[in-house]
């Protein structure tokens, strides 16, 4: 699987370049967020770190202002993708908040202030949601259909990878300098990114060349031709929906996981090292058996619950043990079911829709994303108690198996689990 991911990075130009627009937009948000987060105080929160929420209202209030919004934007930008030319799409979205950031870093972040800051960091977050949802739009078109699941695999892990490097770099960063150089730093990795995305030959075809007024008012009909294609292809409706599921899967466990091992251990760094890098392995084997895993399954959707299934065991079985070492095994083998089963899921859109609708397909996507954060984030609100922590953590691995039986009920009764269909449904 590494030697075939070199591969496609070392033969596959258009990939190579997509994928560098994607490291970097990734790493700059490490960089940037990283510094911002230091010094937003918005609504009585001190920064926007979802995963290191310190108690279920902190984690609720967090979700519903990073989230929202974007959820708002998201169809729309589905159809911007699918219509107007991506190149300037993926240079727009790196381009623009590397110009406002700089100039942040420039005039200095008191100028600004807090309501400033925040928006500052929405930016990035919504310009990165439409980098990630433009790069699955059009990676079908910089490698060959039997290569996607290994071209996912290099997506995720990298990306990953990027953002974690990002993220170290400026939190480190920031203990010796200004947050207004490291922010200048990750504008200047915004603007190499915008400068890759537009060395891009192939990414799809602009499909309109009307005015911005006139093609707005085709907006709403857009969108909801975008949901319909959605809705009467199977094996795009049944992809989205399931990752939904398994990112409200990993939203409530990690958070859950989170807050069990800060009453074990007494350093932020060593909850880092025992949840963030055990499940950072564990994602990493994903990427290193999820071309050979495919080989074996049956169809992809065989693998997307296999992997599932992995994940939810894991938290049923585990997550009641309040131990660092169960902790640890817990994150491992959920981000390698995550992880397999989100390459899995990514292949299956691409690969169940026309390059004329992948755009909308991923805007859904982000908002299953977004709402799947709520989502756990209102359960825990309602449900979280330090006394019955690890059970409404395995609880949660429990439910997420049931939903995933009616899942892969869906899955059989639309043919996706039937090879030939499978290969042949869109």
């Amino acid at each position: 699987m590494i030697g075939r991911g070199v591969e496609l990075l070392s033969k596959r130009r258009d990939f190579r370049l997509l994928m560098a627009t994607q490291f970097l937009a990734q790493a700059g948000d490490g960089i940037v967020q990283a510094a911002l987060a230091k010094l937003i105080v918005f609504g009585g929160q001190e920064g926007f770190d979802l995963e290191g929420a310190k108690s279920p209202d902190e984690l609720l209030r967090i979700a519903l202002y990073i989230f929202v919004p974007y959820s708002i934007l998201s169809p729309f930008l589905g159809v911007v993708i699918d219509r107007w030319d991506r190149r300037r799409l993926l240079f727009l979205a790196n381009g623009l908040r590397a110009v406002v950031i700089l100039l942040i870093g420039l005039v200095g972040t008191g100028a600004v202030g807090d309501f400033g800051l925040f928006c500052a960091f929405l930016l990035t977050l919504t310009s990165t949601r439409v980098v990630l949802a433009t790069k699955a739009a059009a990676l079908p078109l910089t490698v060959d259909d039997s290569s996607l699941i290994e071209a996912n695999a290099v997506s995720q892990l990298g990306g990953a990878l990027f953002q974690l490097g990002g993220g170290g770099a400026g939190f480190i960063a920031t203990k010796f300098l200004a947050v207004e150089p490291v922010i200048i730093v990750g504008a200047v990795v915004y603007g190499l990114g915008a400068m890759a995305g537009t060395a891009i030959k192939r990414t799809g075809e602009a499909r309109t060349n009307d005015p911005l007024a006139r093609a707005a008012a085709h907006v709403i009909s857009s969108i909801v031709a975008g949901v319909a294609e959605v809705a009467r292809t199977p094996k795009a409706g049944a992809s989205i929906m399931t990752y939904f599921w398994l990112r409200c899967l990993w939203s409530f466990s990690l958070v859950g996981i989170g807050f069990v091992a800060r009453e074990l251990v007494s350093k932020d760094l060593t909850v880092l090292l025992l949840t963030g890098g055990s499940g950072a392995a564990g994602a990493a084997l994903g990427f290193v058996v999820a071309a050979r895993a495919r080989a074996r399954a049956r169809t992809t959707a065989h693998l997307v619950l296999a992997a599932s299934a992995v994940a939810g065991l894991a938290v049923a079985l585990l997550g009641g043990l309040e131990l660092q070492a169960s902790l640890a095994l817990l994150t491992f083998f959920l981000g390698f079911g995550f992880f397999l089963g989100k390459i899995a899921l990514d292949s299956m859109v691409q690969q169940s829709l026309g390059d004329d609708f992948r755009g909308r397909a991923f805007s859904l996507y982000d908002i299953a994303y977004n709402l799947a954060w709520v989502f756990a984030a209102g359960a825990m609100k309602l449900l979280w108690s330090e006394s019955a922590q690890g059970a409404l953590i395995a609880g949660m691995g429990v439910v997420f198996l049931i939903g995933m039986g009616g899942i892969a009920v869906w899955f059989k009764r639309a043919g996706l689990l039937s090879p030939t269909h499978a290969s042949t449904s869109v």
